[in-house]
């Protein structure tokens, strides 16, 4: 099974077309079932995030997709929406093998998803972005936005859900 990002929509008549959008600003992804059959699925984007990226959700037989910050749990078999995330703003998205979470942010705190349940959702940490630059075991590594030029790195404990930074947003700024 594979999914990937369309650039533009294909030609009408060329894929078996899923459309799932409920509005005009969409995002094309093509599948391949485990027959490797492809069809293209159409999703509403969001309009709170321009974020957009397609991931296998590991020991599933599920893509999620997220369009414009909305999160699509697909099954590409049946060709069918399972389930959305409860978050409709994410702005970056991956996934920690050490405790099986999505780990998610919205710019602003981090989340953490169980499928497409939301688990966990911290307070707010970053005046406006974050981005995830590594992980190892269940620590991720990023830079949250501290209103300099490089940004401020951090740490996140997906176990504990333990945040680690020398900028602190509440202290800062609120």
């Amino acid at each position: 099974m594979e999914a990937e990002i369309l650039d533009r929509p294909p030609l009408s008549g060329d894929f078996e077309e899923h459309n799932f959008s409920k509005s005009g600003n969409t995002l094309w992804v093509k599948f391949f079932d485990e027959e490797y059959i492809e069809w293209v699925g159409v999703f509403s984007q969001s309009g709170w995030s321009s974020y957009n990226t397609v991931l296998r959700v590991p020991n599933e037989k599920l893509f999620l997709v997220v369009a414009g910050g909305q999160g699509y749990f697909v099954d590409p078999n049946k060709r069918e929406i399972v389930s959305t995330t409860e978050w409709d703003g994410i702005d970056n998205i991956i996934y920690n093998k050490a405790t099986g979470f999505l780990v998610a942010t919205d710019g602003l705190c981090l989340a953490l998803f169980d499928g497409p349940h939301l688990e966990w959702s911290g307070k707010r940490v970053s005046a406006d972005g974050i981005s995830f630059t590594d992980q190892s075991g269940p620590v991720i590594k990023g830079v949250l936005n501290d209103l300099t030029d490089e940004g401020c790195e951090f740490t996140f404990n997906a176990s504990t859900r333990e945040f680690n930074a020398a900028w602190v947003f509440a202290e800062n700024w609120g």
